[in-house]
């Protein structure tokens, strides 16, 4: 009997329409990635931490099916479930009980100082001195921009995605993060922003799935508490949850939280309620 159930970002509820089959695209020590039409799927085995377009599977389930997981094997989406192929065998996992998880931000609400306590951690970090992006002047002068209303993305898009090291670009990061940011404080810029980066883009899947699934106001679990968190006007527990998203990853973390912080600079607090 599982004491822990599946639990899966309800972005991705119903996995179906994303097409029928799939296949499995990368495998890492505790996840896999598949690829179900256009949609990347995320499966792992974190308890910590769940993507957008996530699905976190319990100790026993995960390590039943990881030894079937090899890159390119086939997929079948089912109605409640999938069934994974492998000239190892195959392994049906049931969905049905599955936990839908909701990783929105459009619904959040905050208050000018809730949001100045965060703006004020996120400073005492000293972001710009450790994310994963050159401090060149090409990169300051879009910085810069970022910092107030933006009246063309393209540009900002154009330097931004794809710039920096490993699967999810420092750049890709920072701009994910902002457009949650956006969302989370219901500015109509969000959409603005979600348009820009619709059109086609030279990143990895990886962080293209991010993207996507920040595009509609999707974040991952650990971003997720900090924003609920705000609420609390706690300064240790914000400061304990902006340490926890800034430890993701090499830089992705830090490259996050700087994102949001640019957000934040880019309003004028006072007028927010």
């Amino acid at each position: 009997m599982l004491t822990e159930k599946i639990k899966i970002s309800d972005y991705l509820d119903p996995l179906q329409r994303f097409g029928r089959t799939g296949r499995v695209h990368s495998v890492f020590d505790r996840s896999f990635n598949v690829m179900i039409g256009q949609q990347l799927v995320n499966i792992n085995n974190y308890r910590n931490y769940l993507t957008g377009f996530g699905v976190f599977l319990p100790d026993a389930l995960f390590e039943q099916v990881l030894p079937l997981i090899e890159v390119g094997n086939r997929v079948q989406v089912r109605e409640h479930g999938l069934t994974f192929y492998s000239t190892k065998g195959t392994f049906s996992l049931s969905l049905e009980e599955k936990e839908l998880v909701s990783l929105q931000v459009k619904e959040l609400s905050f208050t000018s100082a809730e949001l100045q306590l965060l703006k004020e951690i996120l400073l005492q970090q000293e972001l710009e001195t450790k994310i994963g992006l050159p401090e060149d002047e090409k990169t300051q002068a879009v910085f810069a921009e970022l910092r107030q209303s933006v009246s063309d993305w393209e540009p900002i898009i154009d330097h931004l995605i794809g710039r920096g090291k490993g699967l999810t670009p420092s750049g890709d990061d920072l701009l994910v993060a902002y457009q949650a940011m956006l969302y989370a404080l219901q500015q109509p810029e969000a959409e603005t922003l979600a348009q820009a980066l619709a059109k086609p883009l030279s990143t990895t899947d990886v962080s293209l799935a991010y993207i996507q699934s920040a595009s509609q106001g999707y974040v991952n679990s650990v971003m997720l508490q900090l924003f609920q968190d705000v609420k609390s006007k706690n300064p240790q527990v914000l400061e304990n949850d902006v340490q926890q998203l800034m430890s993701i990853g090499h830089s992705s973390g830090k490259d996050l939280s700087f994102g949001l912080l640019l957000a934040l600079e880019s309003l004028s607090l006072e007028e927010k309620v």
